[in-house]
This record gives structure tokens, sequence and C-alpha cells, in this order.
């Protein structure tokens, strides 16, 4: 496959603005004892399937001791999640809960997390769905008259969340790197 690969020191929210999204659905996270701070994201579309498959490793700054870690994704089957805290153990969630009328998902581990830097591992699956939402599929035509498919974002007001597990709400900026690795066509 071809990996297209790209990091941009970009303030995470600013493409996540709130301008159509409804009270109801800016139904924020209360700010909690951790912090994320860079996301490492890696996707692979399936084109033919109209799913994709994606990993995110994100750097968190965690300012008080918890067990539990609560950020938003939307129709995302989460299939692992894990932290490995600053002193290099790691930690698997116990339990994965997900609040599908907040579009919500909260991890739950054995042991505390400690204060100081950690990266929170997930793995997820989600489709690509025709809603124009999220990380969604597309067609055009080729100067041919080939009908193609592609796969797009939308990540304003709050369809990041559709795409991958974060926090997509103003008061949670972070900047990230997006890999996508994709059959060469």
């Amino acid at each position: 496959p071809l990996v297209l690969s790209g990091a941009w020191e970009t303030d995470f929210c600013t493409t996540l603005r709130y301008a159509h999204a409804t009270m109801a659905d800016r139904d924020v996270l209360s700010v909690d004892s951790v912090t994320p701070v860079r996301y490492a994201l890696e996707l692979t579309p399936d084109l033919d399937r109209f799913v994709f498959g994606g990993t995110v490793a994100i750097e968190l700054q965690v300012t008080a001791e918890t067990k539990q870690v609560t950020l938003n994704a939307k129709e995302l089957y989460i299939s692992k999640a894990s932290v490995t805290c600053h002193d290099g153990s790691v930690l698997q969630a116990q339990a994965i809960n997900q609040d599908l009328v907040k579009s919500r998902m909260e991890f739950s581990f054995a042991s505390v997390l400690p204060v100081g830097n950690a990266v929170l591992n997930i793995t997820f699956t989600g489709e690509l769905n025709n809603q124009m939402a999220g990380f969604y599929r597309s067609s055009y035509t080729t100067i041919d008259g080939a009908k193609k498919i592609m796969a797009s974002t939308q990540f304003e007001a709050i369809d990041a969340r559709r795409c991958f597990p974060c926090w997509d709400e103003p008061n949670r900026k972070a900047v990230f790197g997006v890999t996508l690795v994709v059959d060469q066509h």
C-alpha cells in the first residue's frame, strides 16, 4: 500500500467549528483530569467495503489521578485501548463504555493513571458513511466517464468523533499528525 503521511502543527480544534451545531450537540465534556496534547492518527480506508480501520495515539497530560478517561466517539467500534504511563507501565482498559446519546466513550482502568505525561492508544474501526460527516465516502467521475469512489473528511461542528476517538471541543485544543494507508490505483 501507499502511505501518505503528514504532520501539521495546527490547532486541532480550528477545523472543528461549532457554528452549525445545535445546543444538544454541544454537550461539552467537563474539564477533567486528562488533557490531550497531540494526536498521532493512522487511518486505513477500504473503498470497496466502505469501512476503515484506525489507530490513534493521544499524548496526554494527566493533571490528577484518575481511573477513567472519557472522550468523544460516534459510530466507531473500539477493539482495544491502553495507556502507557510516564514510567513506562502499560494499563489495559478493563471496560469500555459507550454513551450513544452523548457520543462519548469511557475507558476504565484497574489502576490509577498517575499524574504526568501518558499516551492513550486506541484501535478502532468505522464506516465510510454517505452522510458527508466525519470520514465519509464520496464519488467523482473521471474525464473518461468512469465513476470512482473517494474518502473525504468533514470535521466542522462535531464530526471528528465519527472518524476517530477524540476530544472535539473548543476547550480541548491539541495538535495532530495524520497518516493515511491507501491502496495504489
